[in-house]
Parts: C-alpha cells; structure tokens; sequence
C-alpha cells in the first residue's frame, strides 16, 4: 500500500583521500527506498565525477560547497506517473584524492 510520509536515506559520504582518478569508489551502502529527490554536496578541495552505475560519468560536483539536487518527480511523464531513482542504486565517485567528504542524502515515500 502507498504511504502518505517522506523518510530520508541515512546519510552517506566518502573521504576524498580515499578515491582516485582512474576508479569509481563507492559511496556508501545501496540506496535504502526509491528516491524522489537527492542532493550531492562536495565539501572537499577537489572537484569529483559522480556516477550512478560505476562505470559512466553523469555528474560534475565542484569543490568547497559544489552541490547537485535533483527532484526525480518533476521529470514524471505523462501525467500522474511517478519517477524516481531506483532503490538500491549504488553512487560511485571518482576524482583527484583530496581533503573532505563528498554527501549523499536523500527522501523517498516510505
């Protein structure tokens, strides 16, 4: 049955001195609902390539503060259809090792 309340993820994050420019690495655990709105903060001091699929680059997040959200809902066609990022979806990141953490936090319908 739907339910009518928004849960948020547990927070992930990555330390930047961990990941490197050849690799993705992980962020984190699979993604615990199906999201209907992300936000990717990256508070290090490096710029970092994040990828839904370990394997292709989707987004570019800047450093000291560079942030990504997205409202999967507002994408939904046609009407009264819902889309949101599938449960389980691992993130991965990728970049130059630097100083800081990279977060993941989110909300499904739960």
């Amino acid at each position: 049955m739907a339910q009518d309340f928004i849960v948020p993820i547990e927070m992930q994050t990555v330390n930047t001195a961990t990941i490197g420019a050849g690799a993705f690495t992980a962020i984190g655990n699979p993604l615990a609902g199906a999201l209907s709105f992300i936000r990717i903060t990256n508070t290090s001091n490096t710029a970092v390539i994040i990828s839904y699929d370990g394997v292709t680059d989707h987004e570019y997040v800047e450093a000291s503060g560079g942030r990504i959200e997205t409202y999967f809902q507002i994408n939904a066609i046609p009407a009264n259809y819902v889309s949101k990022l599938r449960k389980g979806t691992v993130l991965y990141v990728r970049g130059t090792a630097g100083i800081g953490l990279v977060y993941i936090s989110g909300y499904y319908n739960g």
